[in-house]
């Protein structure tokens, strides 16, 4: 949780990709978040994605193809209702916050080209409202991470070419009328366990899992037409803090994501970096 007068920026870079196909994915989220006080902190994500499809004549895919642009973005109002009641005590209460999330379709995700091969759909075309709990337990040098969270996905119209959310189901270029889409309900849930070796440094280790399940029935809008899915993965991670002062500190942090089991659900492996840039302000210091 960002104090009042404190912020920071956090550009994430994830390349999604999936071994036996000459494609790729990088997905870039740009995250400001910044301190409101009274417990509560707003974060944005803005997402540069650039996707890559190479030839590959056994898919009929006779020339590569590429593109870059803007995907869906996503607000996020965080409220902070307990904090760490004792960091050496490992029954003691937890820090736990809620999240109140909603995404917007700002990526590109009608009048597709054939002749992209799909690179040029940036989003999914819906607008989302999803509501997280969060949990973080420090127990020195340790510290555990839990997130849970249910996302609405609202109906939306797509047409030819449109690839649903699970990444592999696509509708036929040749559709004359758009098809009303109703997407399944979404869980997420992710956790972590991480050691700092090194305070001085903040350099230490994070074995983070995350995990995504769409059913086939919408919680509001009732059948889904959207094909199910569901994945869980594993990402070992380093991280390490430089600089560090009182106003500012930036945590660099790199590792890849995984496949342990996934329905419908590209078989994908996601190599990762990011870098947290704080900016202290007068009332905490998140960053250090």
């Amino acid at each position: 949780m960002e104090p009042i007068g404190s912020w920071y920026l956090e550009p994430f870079a994830y390349d999604y990709i999936t071994p036996g196909i000459s494609a790729s994915s990088l997905y870039m989220p740009m995250r400001l978040a910044v301190g409101l006080g009274h417990n509560l902190e707003f974060d944005s994500f803005l997402p540069l994605i650039q996707n890559w499809q190479g030839v590959d004549p056994s898919q009929g895919i006779d020339h590569s193809a590429s593109h870059f642009g803007v995907g869906n973005t996503h607000f996020e109002v965080k409220w902070e209702l307990t904090s760490d009641a004792d960091v050496y005590e490992p029954l003691a209460l937890p820090a736990i916050a809620l999240t109140f999330d909603f995404w917007v379709p700002s990526g590109q995700y009608q009048n597709l080209n054939p002749q992209d091969y799909g690179t040029d759909q940036l989003g999914n075309g819906t607008y989302n409202e999803g509501v997280f709990v969060l949990l973080r337990k420090h127990v020195k040098p340790f510290m555990f991470y839990l997130q849970v969270g249910d996302i609405i996905e609202n109906p939306s119209t797509v047409g030819a070419g449109y690839i649903f959310n699970n990444g592999i189901t696509q509708l036929p270029f040749n559709m004359t009328s758009g098809l009303h889409m109703v997407d399944g309900n979404l869980t997420y849930y992710a956790g972590a366990f991480e050691h700092v070796l090194n305070t001085e440094w903040g350099a230490g280790y994070l074995l983070e899992f995350y995990g995504e399940t769409q059913s086939g029935t919408n919680l509001f809008f009732g059948a889904a037409n959207a094909p199910s899915w569901s994945f869980f993965w594993l990402a070992p991670e380093v991280e390490l803090t430089w600089p560090h002062t009182e106003k500012f500190a930036a945590t660099w942090g790199a590792g890849v994501a995984l496949p342990v089991y996934q329905s419908n659900y590209p078989h994908t492996y996601t190599p990762m970096g990011t870098v947290t840039l704080y900016f202290n302000g007068p009332f905490g210091y998140r960053g250090m």
